[in-house]
């Protein structure tokens, strides 16, 4: 569902803290649950965050506002 989000209300977004690196996780060893979001270079041997996620969602909150940039205003797709 898409939503239209004013640059205002962007910036004055909750500040996410990077989840730990303790969560870390082999990406082929990596549940149903946890963020995807690899961890430097994509490799057979790539490492995922590892976080907890929403139920459905790929990544946590902090790399989803990463790989997710919001729309500018007055562009449309």
């Amino acid at each position: 569902m898409n939503q239209l989000v004013r640059m205002s209300q962007i910036s004055e977004a909750d500040p996410i803290a990077e989840p730990s690196a303790k969560l870390r996780v082999p990406f082929a060893q990596s549940g149903a649950f946890v963020c995807k979001f690899i961890i430097g270079e994509p490799s057979d041997q790539a490492v995922c965050c590892g976080a907890p996620v929403a139920d459905g969602k790929s990544w946590c909150a902090f790399h989803r506002r990463i790989v997710f940039e919001p729309a500018r205003p007055g562009r449309l797709r």
